[in-house]
């Protein structure tokens, strides 16, 4: 059953929720790793840059139809699919191979955007493919038309679309994926209200599996009333764990039931300290896999997008890079293992059916 998003007028009510403070300290001995690059032939590229740039103007678009990708023996396989964007539309889903398109072997990005202008000036093509895909050792095939956009304006609209409630029983279970964490004022404002369509859920899956952003105090705002929850970190030029608010909150229907947190090794950045943030609070249960440990600053030239690790900012006193967040119920998800099962969201499921 998809959730009904609806409006409420709310008080305005200054945030007295979360204790945020900075220390300034060394990680005596911490070792400064190399880090990595990412090059306009990724989708990585895209997402890094559309979330690093200065305006709304500079964010790459590009046609895409709405995965995320790992090269695998054949072609690329799907590690996750957007809600409401065109593989998901068409079925395609998590763990499926993608081999060819239009008889050509599959690029993520060359393969719907022509690979002679630098990566930075691509155009609508609102053309149909036809899209080959490997799933349990069978050919598919779907027909879809990429959309043209950039990749924060993507994982903003596909977290909106992820949201939903389904009964269980005489309970009820929300449902949303974080894809990408955004402090814009209006994306916020605009989260507040849809989470309000949880009330009636009596439990909340926060799927924060392949995700990334910037965390705001705000975010945390909607799940915790009442509660001290802080983390501190040593270095406050962190953009990803310096948290702001960007707003006073008049987040008042803060949601305090069960909640259940799903992490990957691919939850990164701003995502990560959500998850540990929220963590602390005893009715919020993380499950999944390891998170990344990268939640260091990007730097972003015309050809190359560099990621500086953070070795030296602690989290709570501890080294936080390379090592991420570990949940508390361990559940492998191998993106190899095909079929529509879920292990990870159906454990989540369980959990909750357990405690409301």
């Amino acid at each position: 059953m998809h959730l009904t998003m609806i409006p409420v007028t709310r008080p305005y009510s200054h945030w007295v929720l979360i204790a945020l403070s900075a220390l300034v300290s060394q990680f005596a001995g911490a070792q400064a790793s190399s880090g990595y690059e990412l090059s306009p032939d990724t989708l990585d590229y895209y997402l890094i840059q559309a979330f690093q740039a200065p305006s709304v103007r500079e964010r790459i678009p590009l046609n895409h139809i709405g995965v995320t990708v790992q090269k695998a023996e054949g072609g690329y396989r799907v590690t996750a699919a957007l809600e409401g964007y065109p593989a998901h539309q068409g079925g395609i889903e998590r763990g499926d191979t993608i081999v060819r398109v239009n008889g050509e072997p599959y690029h993520p990005v060359y393969s719907f955007n022509a690979d002679d202008t630098g990566g930075l000036g691509f155009t609508p093509n609102p053309s149909e493919y036809r899209v080959e895909y490997e799933r349990l050792g069978n050919l598919e095939t779907v027909d879809t038309v990429p959309v043209f956009e950039n990749l924060y304006d993507s994982y903003r609209t596909a977290t909106l679309n992820s949201m939903q409630a389904f009964p269980l029983g005489n309970k009820t279970i929300g449902y949303i994926r974080f894809w990408g964490l955004s402090r814009a004022t209006s994306d916020l404002f605009s989260l507040e209200v849809a989470m309000s369509g949880f009330t009636n859920s009596d439990g909340l899956i926060i799927d924060l599996r392949n995700s990334y952003g910037y965390l705001s105090s705000n975010h945390l705002d909607m799940f915790i009333r009442n509660s001290r929850v802080s983390f501190t970190a040593s270095n406050d030029s962190n953009s990803h764990a310096a948290i702001e608010s960007s707003f006073a909150s008049s987040a008042n229907r803060v949601f305090t039931k069960p909640i259940v947190v799903l992490i990957n090794a691919q939850t990164r950045g701003g995502a990560e300290l959500f998850a540990h943030a929220l963590s602390k609070i005893g009715r919020v249960t993380t499950l999944g896999e390891k998170s990344a440990g990268e939640i260091g600053p990007f730097t972003v030239n015309e050809d190359t997008v560099r990621y500086l690790p953070a070795d030296q900012t602690l989290i709570d006193g501890q080294p936080f890079e390379d090592v991420g967040v570990a949940p508390k119920q361990v559940i492998a998800f191998p993106y190899a293992q095909g079929g529509r099962s879920d292990p990870q969201f159906e454990a989540a499921v369980d959990v909750l059916l357990g405690r409301i």
